[in-house]
């Protein structure tokens, strides 16, 4: 007869008694709809901001590459603090840090509502984006250590659930907003939310003790000003003819200089800012560089399409932001598919799906002419809020999945500052593209007015285009105008397809984290 064992006589009776999971309070749900109504503002702001581009234009007389400067400068401040929200967070603590996020960005939505000219906008948005730039990377972590460690994915899912939205009524609410009341007002719709935000934050959110942490100044320094010089000479560039300008010449090398220390000494140095030894690991220096480029297209037509919407095919704000919709509903299917397919699909194939989602109606938007029709907007944005989900989880995954513990949370810094400069950069990029191209094609087809000029002589054509009266010279040249800005406009989508298409290759240097040790 064989003895039985504790272990043996106590295994039924956990069998029987399975413990409890623990119990989700209403603080609890309270705090997650805090954290989640924080970081929604900020996703409102950002995505209704594009919606009103072309009535800042018009209310500050600036080129289209001037007012693109309204979402550049955000994305620089932005890109500043996404590196260091970490060090930041356990310096001063994590409340602290979040209380101080929200009262910042309603301070800066009070500046930016008030604005008289491009500048003052300009320098509001930037000081944006840099209050702003704990808010998501926060949020997120108060929502997930509010609930109990079993349902930690629940509260993501909440939390999610609440951003997304935000990001898929902010086009049409901003043109409701715009038609109704002004510009102006995307800014303080957001300012109630923003006070409630900080009461429920200072009752709810647990105090967090700061911790002294030294920061690494000459790593962290020499990343932002290359970075930030970097940026000036590519928004400035077209403008001043690029390096036959003394100023760019002066930033350029600055912006080198600056980046070729922040290498050497993340390299050889020891406990530098980022951590050289990242980049050992395959798939993270291989997901940085993929982050870099998605970041640079990836969000692109969220700023050129509202300008080409109302520039060119001449929808008001709140048609607008119903054309801009779709791609928020495809973004959250493209989310749900991915919940079900990520643990059964190889993150490589969806991430090689989720590049042609974007490239392909990249192609597409290439071939538009000024004759802008609804489905075509509404079909090509929707395969990109799909494809946008196809991306971002798998490449995520791809990326980060495989660092140590210790490594984690400054590989999630690097990556969401990598995505922020990619941001930066491409958007001054395209938008610089956009403009040259409007300008080389309206001198070209000028040079097709001409008294010789056959074509000009039609009878139809003379009735609306009479070259020898004023009335008839302007409607010509308003669309000659029109015409040379869409030829801009389609060799920057053309370029952001091509650019989508150039990384489906890499996507082989991944290795499936599933199966690497």
């Amino acid at each position: 007869m064989t003895e039985t064992t504790p272990d043996e006589i106590a295994a039924p009776a956990a069998e029987a008694n399975p413990p409890e999971v623990e119990r989700v309070t209403m603080r609890a749900i309270a705090t997650v709809f805090c954290a989640t109504m924080c970081t929604a503002m900020f996703a409102f702001t950002w995505n209704s901001v594009s919606v009103a581009l072309p009535y800042m234009q018009g209310s500050f007389s600036a080129t289209t590459d001037q007012i693109a400067w309204v979402i550049i400068a955000y994305v620089i401040g932005a890109s500043m603090v996404t590196g260091c929200v970490g060090w930041l967070s356990a310096r001063f603590g994590r409340k602290q840090l979040f209380l101080f996020s929200i009262v910042g960005f309603i301070v800066t939505l009070i500046g930016c509502g008030m604005s008289s000219g491009l500048w003052e906008m300009v320098f509001w948005r930037f000081a944006q984006g840099v209050v702003a730039a704990p808010m998501v990377p926060i949020g997120q972590s108060i929502a997930v250590s509010a609930f109990p460690r079993a349902r930690h994915g629940q509260a993501i899912s909440l939390w999610a659930l609440g951003f997304i939205t935000a990001n898929v009524v902010a086009p049409v609410l901003g043109g409701v907003l715009i038609e109704d009341w002004g510009w102006e007002w995307i800014f303080f719709f957001s300012i109630p939310a923003g006070v409630i935000g900080f009461v429920m934050s200072w009752f709810l959110v647990p105090w967090t003790p700061p911790e002294k942490k030294p920061m690494e100044w000459l790593g962290f320094l020499s990343l932002i000003i290359g970075v930030g010089i970097l940026q000036l000479m590519l928004a400035r560039g077209e403008r001043l003819d690029w390096f036959s300008s003394g100023e760019i010449i002066i930033e350029t090398a600055v912006a080198a200089v600056a980046l070729y220390v922040f290498v050497i000494h993340t390299i050889t140095g020891k406990n530098t800012f980022i951590d050289g030894g990242l980049f050992r690991n395959r798939n993270f220096a291989m997901g940085q560089t993929f982050i870099f480029f998605i970041g640079a297209v990836m969000f692109l037509p969220l700023i050129l399409l509202p300008l080409l919407l109302q520039q060119i095919g001449g929808y008001p704000a709140l048609e607008t932001g119903y054309l801009m919709l779709p791609r928020g509903l495809g973004s959250i299917c493209g989310l749900t598919l991915m919940a079900y397919l990520r643990d059964r699909i190889d993150p490589r194939y969806l991430l090689f799906l989720g590049v042609i989602g974007i490239a392909w109606p990249a192609w597409q938007m290439g071939h538009w002419t000024t004759e802008i029709r609804p489905w075509d907007v509404s079909y090509t944005t929707f395969i990109q809020g799909v494809a946008a989900g196809f991306i971002w989880a798998p490449l995520n995954t791809l990326t980060l999945s495989r660092l140590d513990r210790r490594g984690q949370d400054q590989g999630f810094a690097l990556f969401y500052l990598i995505f922020d400069v990619g941001s930066a950069i491409g958007i001054a990029a395209v938008i610089g593209l956009q403009t040259r191209y409007s300008q080389i094609n309206h001198s070209e087809l000028n040079e097709f007015v001409s008294p010789f000029n056959e074509l000009l002589r039609y009878p139809h054509l003379t009735s609306v285009w009479d070259t020898g009266s004023t009335v008839g010279l302007a409607a010509l040249q308003s669309e000659i105008g029109r015409q040379a800005s869409m030829i801009g406009f389609n060799n920057a989508f053309m370029t952001c397809a091509l650019v989508m298409a150039v990384l489906l290759p890499f996507i082989c240097f991944f290795r499936n984290p599933t199966y690497y040790d």
